[in-house]
């Protein structure tokens, strides 16, 4: 199994402020990602806030589940089931979280705790969810994203002659040592 799953529809959003550790008592919104919620306010491009990102999802079967981001800007949080699955601190660079073990059968809520914190660019960043989401479903072996590396070497540019070493990682689900 194999499966990449765009995850953007069917999103909530509220925002606090900084000293808000939960989104308790905040009234959720509907949202579908890609979502800035700085521009909704353009007189206040520069405001310190906490953007919640709620989603109650039924999760298809599969071995390994993978929750994949192509980029929150900045500073977040990730929760499942309120069991933190981890973070990223890196507003322009993709990421992703396994959430199996986080994950209910039935109905199951990821919560992503976005903290923008003004100055923090040269150029206006936005805040929020501002790419796709991706659910990932694996089989217990599978290739990690972005896992395959490829090295080339010249042997003899006059006969156009390379050698191409590719390294591949691997989630196995037992240890092995392949070769």
């Amino acid at each position: 199994m194999n499966q990449k799953l765009l995850f953007n529809d069917g999103w909530e959003f509220a925002k606090s402020g900084l000293d808000a550790s939960a989104p308790t008592g905040l009234k959720f919104q509907p949202v579908d990602l890609p979502h800035d919620w700085l521009i909704e306010d353009t007189s206040n491009l520069y405001e310190n806030s906490i953007g919640w990102y709620r989603k109650r999802f039924r999760c298809p079967a599969a071995d390994r589940v993978l929750l994949a981001f192509d980029g929150v800007y900045m500073n977040s949080t990730v929760y499942v089931n309120q069991q933190k699955v981890g973070e990223w601190k890196y507003g322009y660079s993709t990421f992703e979280h396994e959430i199996t073990t986080a994950l209910r059968t039935g109905e199951n809520e990821i919560l992503v705790k976005v903290v923008h914190q003004a100055p923090n660019s040269r150029w206006y960043s936005g805040a929020g969810i501002y790419r796709n989401v991706w659910l990932k479903l694996r089989g217990e072996n599978f290739i990690v994203t972005d896992g395959v590396y490829f090295s080339p070497r010249i042997l003899d540019s006059a006969a156009n002659r390379w050698l191409v070493t590719v390294q591949t990682e691997l989630h196995l689900a037992t240890k092995a040592e392949l070769t």
